[in-house]
């Protein structure tokens, strides 16, 4: 289905997961009709759309089959910051790999300080069209790219045939809308902050047509709405690093 195709609905009532939830926001909660997922999820698309330039930090675990089926736990964290249209610098860091992205003026670089080796390629001078490019051409996701596009709704809603409201849950003290999208190779849960923010506050995605169905969980525990300094987005490359090519997809893989 296209990034246009609207969500499928199935709105359910409210489930707790601890019976000793604070009293203040079961009141809340009763009080209001049941919310629709669509509804929620473009409201978090438009409070990150206002928001010209913006930073946050993300807590990540998830899972790695090892040769003969044990599957473990792995963890990591990555730091995001925006300033738009054009301007994007990705810093991940896990138990297996480093990488950090730097995007300005339509040149993406990425860096990788284990391998020490970077590539770099250009392409359209706006984050939506650079992510696009990079999905298309080369197979590369970034890492929660979908909150530095414009619309993070179509993003995040892209294939999805059902959406689940599951009720209110707690992320780091947070209270949070909780919403379960559903489609054939991928099930994402996102918990979304009450309140006139609707910032996300964290994700798990799961793929249950991958052996072990494993799992890849970000907590954002940090949001600034403080314009990075430009000097941010500049590429910083260490001398002595080789340089290789994004290589393009072959054959549809």
């Amino acid at each position: 289905m296209s990034r246009r195709t609207l969500v499928s609905l199935l709105a359910l009532g409210f489930a707790w997961a601890l019976s000793g939830a604070p009293a203040r926001a079961a009141d809340a909660a009763a009080s209001t009709a049941t919310p629709v997922p669509v509804d929620l999820l473009r409201a978090m698309s438009g409070a990150l759309a206002k928001l010209k330039a913006f930073s946050y930090h993300a807590e990540i675990e998830f899972d790695r089959l090892l040769p003969g089926g044990p599957k473990v736990r792995m963890a990591g964290a990555v730091d995001v910051a925006v300033t738009r249209p054009g301007s994007l610098y990705v810093d991940y860091r896990d138990d297996l790999s480093d990488r950090i992205v730097w995007f300005e003026k339509g040149r993406l670089t990425l860096f990788d300080p284990v391998g020490g080796t970077f590539a770099e390629v250009s392409g359209p001078k706006d984050i939506d069209g650079m992510v696009a490019k990079l999905e298309k051409d080369h197979g590369v996701t970034l890492p929660l790219a979908e909150f530095a596009e414009n619309d993070a709704y179509q993003a995040i809603t892209r294939g999805v045939d059902h959406a689940f409201y599951i009720g209110v849950g707690n992320v780091e003290g947070i209270h949070c809308h909780h919403v379960l999208l559903e489609r054939k190779d991928l099930v994402i849960q996102i918990w979304i902050e009450l309140g006139e923010k609707s910032l996300p506050r964290k994700l798990v995605f799961e793929y249950p047509l991958r052996p072990g169905s494993p799992q890849f969980t970000a907590s954002i525990t940090e949001w600034s709405f403080e314009a990075p300094k430009p000097e941010l987005f500049v590429a910083k490359i260490p001398k002595g690093v080789g340089k290789v090519d994004f290589l393009p997809l072959e054959g549809g893989q």
